[in-house]
Parts: structure tokens; C-alpha cells; sequence
């Protein structure tokens, strides 16, 4: 469970279907907190994992620059584990 101490400040209004709205609803209860902690723990989730997805995008596109192919030469692999080791 993810943990917000922060003061929460900014709100949105969401509609739901009942059938969503009761599957969040029954998962929140078993869970033992709010629909609205749920609701916010999911979009945290999701931001994380899109974060990561760019992140090795982005490590992928490096890569291929310090090693494009056909490879021609010799490989920088010190360069290519010093890269490595920032992630």
C-alpha cells in the first residue's frame, strides 16, 4: 500500500459505471480503506510503471547510440556497463 504523507489539495470528479463503482467499492472495503485512497493508489501505479516503460525507453535509444549496428570497430563496453551501472 502506498503511503501519502502529504497534504492532499487538488480534487477531480470521476463518474463511474455501478458496475466499476462496485468492484472499486468491494476492493476498497476489503482492503480497508477509502474508495478515493484506492483510486489514488491505482493512478499511482499506473504513473510508476509508465515512468519505468520511459525510463528503459530511454536506456534502449542510449545503448544503440554508444552501440549502433552493424557494430564497426571495437565496442566501448566500459562505457556501455558505466551507462549500465546508473540504472
Amino acid at each position: 500500500m502506498l503511503m501519502c504523507m502529504c497534504m492532499l489539495t487538488k480534487r477531480a470528479q470521476i463518474l463511474f459505471g455501478n458496475d466499476l463503482w462496485n468492484r472499486i467499492d468491494k476492493l476498497a472495503t476489503a482492503k480497508k480503506i477509502s474508495a478515493g485512497q484506492l483510486i489514488r493508489e491505482a493512478v499511482e501505479k499506473e504513473l510508476s510503471q509508465e515512468e519505468i516503460i520511459l525510463q528503459r525507453r530511454q536506456a534502449f535509444e542510449h545503448i544503440l547510440k554508444i552501440r549502433p549496428k552493424p557494430v564497426k570497430g571495437k565496442i566501448n563496453y566500459k562505457e556501455l556497463i558505466n551507462y549500465g551501472r546508473e540504472y
